[in-house]
């Protein structure tokens, strides 16, 4: 599992570096991608704690468009 974890935070931290200058992103649009990305099986609640956490620290907000 920590491996599993490594792997989703890079491709969390890809993708915001690929949106570097957006002040706001799609939930939606940015789970869709991860999963489409990574191909793991965690839980969408799980993506979005990490996708959250992570766009925070960019300053970027996240809209909740679930």
């Amino acid at each position: 599992m920590p491996e599993q974890n490594a792997h989703i935070r890079a491709a969390i931290g890809r993708m915001l570096s690929e949106k570097t200058g957006v002040a706001v992103i799609s939930m939606k649009e940015s789970i869709a991608e991860l999963l489409a990305i990574t191909g793991v099986a965690l839980t969408v609640e799980s993506l979005q704690d990490l996708l959250l956490e992570m766009a925070e620290v960019r300053g970027m907000m996240v809209v909740l468009d679930l």
